[in-house]
């Protein structure tokens, strides 16, 4: 997990993707990553929604001048 939150090329890949006009869907980053590195996909269930992953992909996004869509619950 430490180094997917220093690879910040996969995270970005994650928001291109998940890109809505200006608006970043946090659940389909997510999901982008988890199909990127699916050997990761125990660690990513286990630490749930609120988790480090998911404060970067918003902090990147941020950078980026997007806003980020919480909608990581149905």
């Amino acid at each position: 997990m430490e180094r997917l939150l220093k690879s910040d090329d996969v995270i970005q890949q994650a928001i291109d993707q998940a890109i809505q006009g200006e608006i970043v869907s946090l659940k389909k980053a997510v999901a982008f990553i988890r199909t990127k590195r699916p050997d990761l996909k125990d660690e990513l269930d286990e630490l749930g929604n609120d988790n480090p992953l998911c404060e970067k992909v918003v902090q990147i996004a941020a950078r980026t001048g997007k806003g980020v869509l919480f909608d990581l619950h149905d």
